[in-house]
């Protein structure tokens, strides 16, 4: 157990420190936009769409690794009072009812949706230059199974909790 939590944790490790690169990217993207608009007056076409495809990837990539260092919002009326058992049993129970299920929704609709992208050769029309939609469609099902990698790790982490009464 914890050789399969081990690595499904370094999974989301390593993809947040890749990551990390395409936010560098994006500062790199928009402070040339920045310059060429107001120092050279120059705007330019392409930068929007960069941006929000770097955003999206930084987004959808980044879900694993914020769940790993349990960065996700959480309204915790009631579970912030509970034992770490008690906690470990509502979020089995959450993940067996909503998260998994939910998580298997939104991986085959992302799915379907860039494979439709990939397939119609679909193209960003937010500006003239018109980059295929197909990759940054693919991104957001990777980041779904990414993240569900993580999910599984904390399902694992909770049930263990459950059935020995220590941490993994």
């Amino acid at each position: 157990m914890r050789a399969i939590v081990r690595v499904l944790d370094s999974i989301s490790e390593h993809t947040g420190k890749i990551v990390l690169w395409a936010a560098v990217a994006l500062v790199v993207v928009l402070c040339y936009e920045v310059t060429m608009r107001y120092v050279f007056n120059s705007p330019t076409n392409w930068v929007m769409e960069t941006s929000m495809m770097l955003g999206g990837t930084i987004a959808a990539m980044g879900w694993g690794y914020t769940h790993r260092h349990q960065g996700h919002v959480r309204v915790d009326v009631f579970y912030m009072h509970l034992s770490p058992r008690g906690k470990a049993i509502v979020d089995v129970a959450c993940s067996i009812i909503f998260l998994f299920p939910l998580l298997a929704i939104l991986i085959y609709a992302s799915a379907s949706w860039a494979h439709f992208s990939w397939e119609m050769g679909e193209k960003m029309v937010g500006s003239s230059w018109k980059p295929p939609a197909g990759p940054i469609r693919s991104i957001v099902p990777l980041g779904f199974c990414l993240f569900t990698l993580q999910c599984v790790s904390q399902f694992i982490r909770d049930l263990y909790l459950l059935v020995r009464n220590k941490t993994l």
